[in-house]
């Protein structure tokens, strides 16, 4: 599972949490309500079933932890939350590199994603071993079988007293001349299973060398109740220069109580050392919507931020500053209350959340694509 990283919002809020001050900006939109319902969003995927199936793609002997060439393009495409407190945002154009230099050992007929060797088996867990083993029952045609056990909290396969399973995966390849794509289908282990997770990941590639990727992952997580729908697509150009740009968009959506996240992202390069990212974020509660949008420049040693955030009645702050000093302010240049920033910090937690879930569903593809 990934280890827990803070969104550059939540870092800059954390330095200032202590600020008080009357305002008059427009107020967020019902804070009490909006804490309950992300909670609810991060809940769907804390299930058993979910966290087991987090921990298969570095599990030993593991078929999902088998590499091939495609996968190091999805790695360098996750949608990452910034892991430095000092540097936000700092590694992005070592990222795009990373991605270029990936994209240049992948080639227009590299698709399959699962190895031939493994189609049609199912893979148990051994306790005599400690590692994933092939078992007698067959698995499906196009792809191959995992059974998900109980997992600790650091993910690893609790085998005393005894194994407890929790379901299966089925991982499908589903590539043809032009595609790589692995369809995922996670499921419970009880007699009538429920569908914990069904999605697709994709990746093509263009040109020779190849300059050009679009990696793409849709589908739904379910905690048996509640459904997150998600779509993400990543659209990175110019990967035979030394200026590579990049595309995101995601966008999650939960269906009770409804909630949806939006998140567009480009990322411009002029060299292997700086690059801009425009970034636009909002999330959609009870009818009102609340959103970051604006720019972050990075070049050597150096983070440069300048966002706004709004809401429905208008501008509700701005983050403006450095990785040596960040401030948010009303319009009004008042600082927010303590209240206000931690209504807001719990708001752009959830991208993060759903970046750490989109991190466990990305990795079967990631490590079987040579990630």
């Amino acid at each position: 599972m990934p280890t827990h990283r803070r969104t550059w919002l939540g870092l800059a809020a954390a330095t200032i949490l202590a600020a008080c001050s009357e305002s008059t900006s427009p107020p967020l939109p019902d804070s009490q309500g909006l804490n309950s319902d992300l909670q609810t969003v991060s809940g769907v995927f804390q299930t058993d079933v979910f966290k087991s199936f987090g921990a298969i793609g570095t599990a030993r002997g593991s078929p999902a932890a088998t590499t091939t060439p495609p996968g190091a393009l999805l790695r360098a495409t996750s949608p990452l939350a910034p892991s430095s407190a000092n540097q936000p945002y700092a590694a992005t154009p070592q990222r795009l590199q990373a991605l270029r230099v990936a994209a240049s050992g992948m080639t227009a007929a590299t698709t399959g994603v699962i190895p031939p060797a493994v189609w049609g088996k199912t893979y148990v867990w051994d306790v005599a071993t400690h590692q994933y083993v092939v078992g007698p029952d067959p698995g499906p045609a196009n792809g191959v079988r995992i059974i998900l056990y109980q997992v600790d909290a650091s993910g690893q396969v609790i085998e005393s007293p005894s194994l407890t399973i929790v379901g299966h995966v089925d991982l499908l390849d589903e590539s043809d001349v032009n595609t790589s794509r692995l369809h995922v289908i996670v499921q419970d282990a009880s007699p009538s299973p429920v569908t914990y997770a069904d999605y697709t990941i994709s990746a093509t590639v263009v040109g020779s060398p190849v300059s050009e990727f679009t990696g793409t992952a849709s589908g739904y997580v379910s905690d048996g109740t509640r459904t997150v729908t998600f779509s993400a697509s990543f659209h990175a150009t110019q990967l035979d220069t030394l200026a590579p740009d990049l595309q995101l968009d995601v966008t999650w959506d939960l269906d009770n109580p409804p909630v949806s996240v939006t998140l567009h992202v480009t990322i411009t390069t002029s060299d292997a050392d700086h690059a801009t990212l425009a970034i636009n974020l909002s999330v959609t509660r009870g009818g009102a919507t609340v959103a970051l949008s604006g720019t972050i420049t990075i070049g050597p040693g150096t983070v440069t931020a300048d966002l706004t955030i709004t809401v429905p009645e208008g501008t509700f702050a701005r983050i403006t500053g450095t990785n040596e000093g960040i401030t948010i302010r009303h319009p009004n240049g008042s600082e927010l209350s303590q209240g206000e920033l931690e209504a807001m910090q719990h708001l752009f937690e959830l991208p993060e959340h759903l970046q750490n879930a989109l991190d466990d569903l990305f990795h079967p593809a990631e490590h079987l694509m040579g990630g």
